[in-house]
C-alpha cells in the first residue's frame, strides 16, 4: 500500500532478536517491487565504518496474514546483465499486509560505478510471534514545497528504557523509492516521542518504521 502526501500511516516494525525462532513460510508470500527498485551510490555506515558505496533501494510486501521477518539480498548487475557485485543481507520485520523499504548495501561497502540494476532475492521469511517492542503511531505525511515531510510518534511498549532506529522511506510521484533515512531514538519505558523527517526534492509519498531495537 502506497501512502501519498495526504495519507495517514501507522507503522510498526522491529528487527530480528535473539530470543525467538519462528517457522519459515513460502517465499511466494513476499512480493518484491523489482520493477521499481533504485540503484544509488552515496554515504553509508557511521563513524569509522562510513564510506561511499553502491546500494539498492527496494520495497517488499508481506502478503501473509502474520508478521514476518523478511531477509533480502541482491546481485548488482551492469547494462549487460553481468554481475558486478553483491549486497549484504538485510532483515526487517514486516507486518501482515504491509510493505517496507530495504537498503541493500554492497557487501564490500564500495562504489560500483558499472552497476545499473539489481536482481533481488528473498533469503528468509519467518513468522514473528511476539508484539513489536517499539511502534510508530499517528503517522502522517504532508507536502512542503517540492518535498514530502513525514511525522509521527515513536512509542516504547516496554517498561524499561530502550533505543530504536527510526527510519523514513521516501518515494516519488510514481511510487519509486528515492531515499531512506534514519535516526536513533532513546525512549524511557512506556515513553513516547514525536519526530519528523524531511524527504528529498520531488518526493511525494513517505512512511516511518522501526529498525533495530536495543534494551
Amino acid at each position: 500500500m502506497r501512502f501519498s502526501a495526504a495519507a495517514i500511516l501507522v507503522a510498526l516494525i522491529a528487527c530480528r532478536g535473539n530470543d525467538w525462532s519462528g517457522s519459515e513460510v513460502s517465499y511466494d508470500m513476499i512480493h518484491v517491487e523489482a520493477d521499481k527498485l533504485a540503484v544509488k551510490t552515496g554515504p553509508v555506515g557511521h563513524d569509522q565504518w562510513k564510506s561511499t558505496a553502491t546500494y539498492v533501494l527496494v520495497e517488499a510486501k508481506n502478503t501473509d496474514s502474520r508478521d514476518l521477518v523478511v531477509t533480502l539480498s541482491a546481485d548488482l548487475i551492469d547494462a549487460g546483465k553481468k554481475v558486478v557485485g553483491k549486497t549484504r543481507r538485510e532483515s526487517i520485520r514486516i507486518p501482515a499486509g504491509g510493505s517496507r523499504l530495504f537498503a541493500l548495501v554492497d557487501d564490500k561497502q564500495v562504489e560500483r560505478k558499472e552497476a545499473t540494476g539489481a536482481r533481488v532475492d528473498v533469503r528468509g521469511a519467518e513468522v514473528v510471534e511476539y508484539p513489536a517492542p517499539f511502534v510508530v503511531t499517528d503517522g502522517h505525511v504532508y507536502p512542503d514545497q517540492d518535498r514530502a515531510v513525514v511525522a509521527g510518534y515513536v512509542v516504547n511498549n516496554a517498561a524499561r528504557e530502550g533505543k530504536a532506529m527510526v527510519l523514513a522511506a521516501f518515494f516519488d510521484e510514481k511510487g519509486r523509492p528515492m531515499k531512506r533515512t534514519s535516526t536513533l531514538f532513546a525512549i524511557a519505558g512506556k515513553g513516547k516521542r514525536g519526530m519528523q523527517m524531511v524527504g528529498p526534492d520531488g518526493s511525494r509519498g513517505a512512511y516511518l518504521f522501526i529498525g533495530e531495537v536495543q534494551y
